[in-house]
């Protein structure tokens, strides 16, 4: 299954870590993670 993660502005510049972890995890449990490139705030 391909889920699609949406992370906030913080999560990508402050925190990327927390982002990076959600992934592994997501992946991890056998899903496709797309992170939208163009995304450039959650608001």
């Amino acid at each position: 299954m391909r889920i699609r993660l949406i992370v906030t502005c913080l999560v990508d510049v402050m925190r990327a870590k927390i982002g990076l972890s959600a992934i592994k995890l997501l992946e991890a449990a056998g899903y496709e993670v797309v992170v939208p490139e163009a995304q450039t705030c959650c608001g």
